[in-house]
């Protein structure tokens, strides 16, 4: 148990070494913008926390994820990894649980900050038990337990495009693609999916979709971990 635990240690600072990438850079630069947008924010009129919360996140949920699997994928390194004795399937979920690890921190840090500037988070707050949602003080966990099942589902959706492709830019444009689709449409093209809380349809159950979110989420992990886990897609044989 403790040599196991060593080499998860080992994997998790290899997998956290991502400041050296230039997406890092990218990603870093829009994150520290909502920071400035609410700095810069007239404190008489706190601005509204969905963009933040949501569409504000959701890119970089999405971007935090591909990050992690630069160094196998991007570097070609899948295709000696996958000679190894290692779980793949592991693995993928690994980086999966550390891209929301870090989506989280990040979310924790915008809210700290929008805390600080205008002393609160006032945002609509939906019950689990689907009684009528309420604009209130929402508290930092709350907040980000209410969206979560969306980060969850971008980061699977992420991870699929990867295995799928088996290139970066495959789970760049499958998660973009469905943000943007169902950031465009306010919601209405995915209706009830909809990743956002504040896009629900006029009567819809928020708790019904979320659970389908967390579903959803999961079903895409199984499906991208099954597809990493087949070693022969990685590794090239040369013609005789």
């Amino acid at each position: 148990m403790k040599t196991e635990l060593k080499t998860l240690g080992s994997q998790v600072k290899l997998d956290l070494n991502i400041v050296k990438q230039p997406l890092f850079l990218l990603t870093l630069l829009i994150y520290l913008s909502y920071w400035g947008a609410i700095l810069t924010g007239d404190e008489n009129y706190p601005q509204t926390v969905f963009y933040f919360a949501e569409m504000g996140m959701f890119p970089i949920v999405i971007m935090l994820t591909v990050l992690l699997f630069e160094r196998e994928i991007g570097g070609g390194g899948m295709e000696v990894i996958a000679t190894y004795p290692v779980s793949l399937r592991l693995m993928a979920v690994r980086k999966w649980v550390l891209a929301l690890v870090l989506s989280a921190l990040a979310g924790m840090g915008w809210m700290v900050v929008y805390r600080m500037k205008f002393a609160g988070i006032l945002t609509v707050m939906h019950a689990w038990n689907d009684s009528e949602a309420i604009f209130r003080q929402a508290g930092y966990l709350e907040l980000l337990l209410q969206t979560l099942p969306a980060y969850m589902l971008l980061a699977s959706i992420t991870v699929l495009g990867i295995a799928s492709f088996q290139k970066l830019y495959g789970g760049l444009v499958l998660a973009f693609a469905l943000w943007i689709l169902d950031t465009v449409s306010a919601g209405n093209m995915l209706g009830g999916w909809t990743l956002y809380t504040a896009y629900l349809p006029e009567g819809s159950s928020f708790t019904a979709n979320r659970i389908i979110l967390l579903a959803a989420a999961s079903l895409f992990l199984l499906l991208a971990s099954w597809m990493l886990d087949m070693r022969e897609r990685w590794i090239s044989r040369e013609e005789e």
